[in-house]
Protein backbone atom coordinates (compact mmCIF):
# COMPACT_ATOMS: atom_id res chain seq x y z
CA UNK A 1 0.00 0.00 0.00
CA UNK A 2 1.06 3.47 -0.58
CA UNK A 3 1.68 5.54 2.52
CA UNK A 4 4.88 7.74 1.82
CA UNK A 5 4.44 10.17 -1.21
CA UNK A 6 7.41 11.85 -2.48
CA UNK A 7 7.41 15.07 -4.85
CA UNK A 8 10.45 16.60 -6.67
CA UNK A 9 9.81 19.99 -8.20
CA UNK A 10 12.00 22.36 -10.19
CA UNK A 11 9.95 25.21 -10.22
CA UNK A 12 8.84 24.62 -13.76
CA UNK A 13 5.01 24.45 -14.98
CA UNK A 14 5.36 20.94 -15.34
CA UNK A 15 6.16 20.53 -11.34
CA UNK A 16 3.33 22.52 -10.45
CA UNK A 17 1.13 20.72 -12.26
CA UNK A 18 2.69 17.48 -10.86
CA UNK A 19 2.58 19.01 -7.52
CA UNK A 20 -1.07 19.65 -7.62
CA UNK A 21 -2.11 16.28 -9.09
CA UNK A 22 0.22 14.52 -6.19
CA UNK A 23 -1.90 15.81 -4.00
CA UNK A 24 -5.34 15.36 -5.10
CA UNK A 25 -4.20 11.65 -5.52
CA UNK A 26 -2.97 11.62 -2.32
CA UNK A 27 -6.11 13.17 -0.65
CA UNK A 28 -8.26 10.55 -2.52
CA UNK A 29 -6.50 7.58 -1.00
CA UNK A 30 -6.41 9.02 2.71
CA UNK A 31 -2.73 10.24 3.12
CA UNK A 32 -2.67 13.44 4.62
CA UNK A 33 0.88 14.55 4.32
CA UNK A 34 3.97 14.44 1.31
CA UNK A 35 7.14 15.63 1.47
CA UNK A 36 8.22 18.11 -1.16
CA UNK A 37 11.67 18.34 -2.34
CA UNK A 38 13.92 20.72 -4.39
CA UNK A 39 17.54 19.49 -5.45
CA UNK A 40 19.77 21.31 -7.02
CA UNK A 41 24.02 21.10 -8.05
CA UNK A 42 25.99 24.22 -7.90
CA UNK A 43 27.45 24.68 -10.98
CA UNK A 44 30.84 27.14 -12.01
CA UNK A 45 30.16 30.45 -13.69
CA UNK A 46 32.15 32.69 -15.65
CA UNK A 47 33.83 35.52 -13.77
CA UNK A 48 35.94 37.66 -16.19
CA UNK A 49 38.48 35.88 -17.56
CA UNK A 50 38.19 34.02 -14.41
CA UNK A 51 36.25 31.02 -13.08
CA UNK A 52 34.90 31.36 -9.79
CA UNK A 53 32.36 28.93 -8.01
CA UNK A 54 29.20 30.93 -6.71
CA UNK A 55 29.14 30.44 -2.65
CA UNK A 56 26.83 27.17 -1.81
CA UNK A 57 25.97 29.72 1.05
CA UNK A 58 24.44 32.38 -1.39
CA UNK A 59 22.97 29.12 -3.58
CA UNK A 60 21.32 28.08 -0.87
CA UNK A 61 19.41 31.03 0.82
CA UNK A 62 18.47 32.08 -2.68
CA UNK A 63 17.21 28.43 -3.50
CA UNK A 64 15.44 28.34 -0.20
CA UNK A 65 13.58 31.67 -1.21
CA UNK A 66 12.93 30.27 -4.13
CA UNK A 67 11.12 27.45 -2.84
CA UNK A 68 9.12 29.70 -0.14
CA UNK A 69 7.54 31.67 -3.29
CA UNK A 70 6.81 28.69 -5.34
CA UNK A 71 5.05 26.73 -2.80
CA UNK A 72 2.94 30.23 -1.75
CA UNK A 73 2.99 30.64 -5.52
CA UNK A 74 0.73 27.37 -5.91
CA UNK A 75 -1.65 26.56 -2.26
CA UNK A 76 -1.71 23.23 -1.23
CA UNK A 77 -4.55 21.06 -1.25
CA UNK A 78 -6.97 21.30 1.67
CA UNK A 79 -6.62 17.66 2.68
CA UNK A 80 -3.00 17.53 2.06
CA UNK A 81 0.03 18.69 4.28
CA UNK A 82 3.25 19.62 2.80
CA UNK A 83 6.86 19.00 4.28
CA UNK A 84 9.53 20.64 2.39
CA UNK A 85 13.24 20.34 2.01
CA UNK A 86 16.23 21.82 -0.16
CA UNK A 87 18.46 19.35 -1.41
CA UNK A 88 22.49 19.46 -2.37
CA UNK A 89 22.82 17.41 -5.00
CA UNK A 90 22.47 15.31 -8.67
CA UNK A 91 18.36 15.32 -8.57
CA UNK A 92 18.58 11.79 -10.48
CA UNK A 93 21.79 10.26 -7.83
CA UNK A 94 19.46 12.24 -5.20
CA UNK A 95 16.07 11.06 -5.98
CA UNK A 96 16.50 7.59 -6.45
CA UNK A 97 18.68 7.55 -2.83
CA UNK A 98 15.10 9.28 -1.24
CA UNK A 99 13.08 6.87 -3.10
CA UNK A 100 14.22 4.06 -0.65
CA UNK A 101 11.93 5.84 2.05
CA UNK A 102 9.00 6.77 0.16
CA UNK A 103 6.04 4.29 -1.36
CA UNK A 104 5.75 6.53 -4.54
CA UNK A 105 7.70 8.88 -6.52
CA UNK A 106 6.03 11.44 -8.52
CA UNK A 107 7.55 13.78 -11.35
CA UNK A 108 6.08 16.26 -13.52
CA UNK A 109 7.21 17.35 -17.28
CA UNK A 110 10.68 19.56 -17.05
CA UNK A 111 11.74 22.45 -19.29
CA UNK A 112 10.33 24.84 -21.23
CA UNK A 113 8.47 22.65 -23.56
CA UNK A 114 6.52 21.51 -20.41
CA UNK A 115 6.62 18.02 -21.83
CA UNK A 116 9.05 15.26 -20.33
CA UNK A 117 11.83 16.13 -22.54
CA UNK A 118 13.97 13.18 -24.19
CA UNK A 119 11.23 10.50 -23.45
CA UNK A 120 10.28 11.67 -20.22
CA UNK A 121 13.27 13.90 -19.62
CA UNK A 122 16.52 12.49 -18.65
CA UNK A 123 16.21 12.79 -14.70
CA UNK A 124 12.68 11.59 -14.91
CA UNK A 125 13.75 8.61 -17.06
CA UNK A 126 16.64 8.12 -15.12
CA UNK A 127 14.39 7.60 -12.05
CA UNK A 128 12.22 5.76 -13.56
CA UNK A 129 14.87 2.70 -14.50
CA UNK A 130 16.68 3.14 -10.83
CA UNK A 131 13.67 4.00 -8.12
CA UNK A 132 13.47 2.00 -5.15
CA UNK A 133 9.77 2.09 -5.07
CA UNK A 134 7.39 2.97 -7.99
CA UNK A 135 7.61 6.20 -10.02
CA UNK A 136 4.58 8.12 -11.40
CA UNK A 137 5.01 10.25 -14.40
CA UNK A 138 2.65 13.67 -15.03
CA UNK A 139 2.46 15.18 -18.10
CA UNK A 140 1.53 18.56 -18.25
CA UNK A 141 -2.31 18.54 -19.11
CA UNK A 142 -3.22 15.99 -16.55
CA UNK A 143 -5.25 16.75 -13.85
CA UNK A 144 -6.39 13.70 -11.38
CA UNK A 145 -9.33 12.14 -11.48
CA UNK A 146 -9.73 8.96 -9.36
CA UNK A 147 -8.96 5.90 -11.70
CA UNK A 148 -11.96 3.80 -13.01
CA UNK A 149 -9.89 2.60 -16.01
CA UNK A 150 -6.54 1.53 -15.85
CA UNK A 151 -4.28 0.35 -18.69
CA UNK A 152 -2.08 -2.28 -18.43
CA UNK A 153 1.06 -2.83 -21.08
CA UNK A 154 1.12 -6.35 -20.74
CA UNK A 155 3.94 -8.66 -22.10
CA UNK A 156 5.53 -11.66 -20.72
CA UNK A 157 7.57 -9.75 -18.08
CA UNK A 158 4.22 -7.51 -16.96
CA UNK A 159 2.11 -10.84 -17.00
CA UNK A 160 4.26 -12.59 -14.12
CA UNK A 161 2.32 -12.92 -11.21
CA UNK A 162 4.87 -11.12 -8.96
CA UNK A 163 4.28 -7.80 -11.42
CA UNK A 164 0.34 -8.82 -11.31
CA UNK A 165 0.37 -9.05 -7.48
CA UNK A 166 1.80 -5.68 -7.42
CA UNK A 167 -0.59 -4.10 -9.80
CA UNK A 168 -3.66 -5.55 -8.17
CA UNK A 169 -2.18 -4.15 -4.48
CA UNK A 170 -2.58 -0.95 -5.93
CA UNK A 171 -5.78 -1.25 -7.81
CA UNK A 172 -6.98 -2.19 -3.79
CA UNK A 173 -7.16 1.75 -3.40
CA UNK A 174 -9.52 2.17 -6.73
CA UNK A 175 -11.00 -0.69 -7.67
CA UNK A 176 -10.71 0.39 -11.10
CA UNK A 177 -11.30 -1.48 -14.54
CA UNK A 178 -7.83 -3.17 -16.04
CA UNK A 179 -7.72 -3.13 -19.67
CA UNK A 180 -4.77 -5.88 -20.64
CA UNK A 181 -3.03 -4.37 -23.76
CA UNK A 182 -1.12 -6.58 -25.47
CA UNK A 183 0.33 -5.38 -28.81
CA UNK A 184 0.93 -7.40 -31.74
CA UNK A 185 3.30 -6.00 -33.64
CA UNK A 186 2.60 -8.63 -36.84
CA UNK A 187 -1.10 -9.73 -37.69
CA UNK A 188 -1.97 -13.70 -37.33
CA UNK A 189 -3.33 -15.79 -35.51
CA UNK A 190 -1.58 -15.60 -32.06
CA UNK A 191 -3.22 -17.81 -29.38
CA UNK A 192 -0.97 -19.96 -28.29
CA UNK A 193 1.15 -16.83 -27.44
CA UNK A 194 -2.01 -15.28 -26.12
CA UNK A 195 -2.47 -18.14 -23.82
CA UNK A 196 0.67 -18.44 -21.94
CA UNK A 197 0.32 -14.32 -21.41
CA UNK A 198 -2.68 -14.19 -19.91
CA UNK A 199 -2.41 -18.01 -18.11
CA UNK A 200 -1.63 -15.91 -15.00
CA UNK A 201 -4.27 -14.05 -14.41
CA UNK A 202 -6.74 -17.38 -14.36
CA UNK A 203 -4.62 -19.19 -11.45
CA UNK A 204 -7.28 -17.73 -9.42
CA UNK A 205 -10.85 -18.30 -10.63
CA UNK A 206 -12.28 -15.48 -9.25
CA UNK A 207 -10.24 -12.17 -9.43
CA UNK A 208 -10.68 -9.45 -7.53
CA UNK A 209 -10.98 -6.75 -10.28
CA UNK A 210 -12.86 -5.79 -13.23
CA UNK A 211 -10.49 -6.51 -16.27
CA UNK A 212 -10.35 -6.92 -19.83
CA UNK A 213 -7.63 -7.99 -22.28
CA UNK A 214 -7.41 -6.20 -25.51
CA UNK A 215 -5.04 -7.11 -28.69
CA UNK A 216 -3.80 -4.97 -31.18
CA UNK A 217 -2.32 -5.03 -34.29
CA UNK A 218 0.59 -2.03 -34.79
CA UNK A 219 3.67 -1.32 -36.39
CA UNK A 220 4.88 -0.64 -32.86
CA UNK A 221 4.04 -1.44 -29.15
CA UNK A 222 3.97 2.51 -28.54
CA UNK A 223 1.90 3.19 -31.75
CA UNK A 224 -0.47 0.22 -30.29
CA UNK A 225 -0.72 2.11 -27.12
CA UNK A 226 -1.02 5.58 -27.86
CA UNK A 227 -3.74 4.79 -30.17
CA UNK A 228 -5.61 2.84 -27.55
CA UNK A 229 -5.34 5.55 -25.11
CA UNK A 230 -6.21 8.17 -27.69
CA UNK A 231 -9.53 5.83 -28.39
CA UNK A 232 -10.02 4.78 -24.73
CA UNK A 233 -11.24 7.12 -21.40
CA UNK A 234 -7.82 5.52 -19.40
CA UNK A 235 -6.77 7.50 -16.57
CA UNK A 236 -3.57 5.84 -15.48
CA UNK A 237 -1.40 3.81 -17.57
CA UNK A 238 0.95 1.30 -15.80
CA UNK A 239 4.29 -0.09 -17.07
CA UNK A 240 6.68 -3.12 -15.55
CA UNK A 241 10.27 -2.66 -16.21
CA UNK A 242 13.46 -4.44 -14.99
CA UNK A 243 16.24 -3.14 -16.94
CA UNK A 244 17.01 -0.46 -19.21
CA UNK A 245 16.13 -2.05 -22.14
CA UNK A 246 12.56 -1.90 -21.24
CA UNK A 247 12.72 1.68 -22.14
CA UNK A 248 15.06 1.10 -25.36
CA UNK A 249 12.38 -1.47 -26.46
CA UNK A 250 9.21 0.98 -26.25
CA UNK A 251 10.74 4.06 -27.28
CA UNK A 252 13.45 5.32 -29.96
CA UNK A 253 15.09 8.04 -28.66
CA UNK A 254 15.68 9.85 -31.99
CA UNK A 255 11.89 9.66 -32.84
CA UNK A 256 10.23 10.46 -29.65
CA UNK A 257 12.28 13.04 -28.12
CA UNK A 258 9.88 15.95 -26.26
CA UNK A 259 6.84 13.19 -26.66
CA UNK A 260 4.61 11.27 -24.21
CA UNK A 261 2.42 8.59 -24.87
CA UNK A 262 -0.89 10.90 -24.23
CA UNK A 263 -0.55 14.40 -23.02
CA UNK A 264 -3.45 13.70 -20.07
CA UNK A 265 -2.28 10.41 -18.93
CA UNK A 266 0.23 9.56 -16.34
CA UNK A 267 2.64 6.75 -16.84
CA UNK A 268 3.08 4.66 -13.51
CA UNK A 269 6.63 2.47 -13.49
CA UNK A 270 6.59 -0.40 -11.44
CA UNK A 271 10.40 -2.81 -11.27
CA UNK A 272 10.05 -6.39 -10.22
CA UNK A 273 13.24 -6.12 -8.46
Amino acid sequence: MIHKVLVSIDFSKGSAAALRYAEAFSASVGIREIQVIHIFTPQTVAAGEAMSAVPVGELMDAREEALAEFLRTHPPHPDVRRRSELMLGFPADKITEESKRYDLVILGATGDSDVLESVFGSIASEVAQKSHCPVLLVPYGAHFDEYRHILYASSSLSLSRKAVLKLMDFNDLFRARIHFVHVNKEDGDNRREREKLFAPLFNNPDPEFAFEIVEVNANSVRKGLVDYLQANAVQLAVMVTEHRGFWEGLFHSSATKQMVLHPEVPVLVFHLN
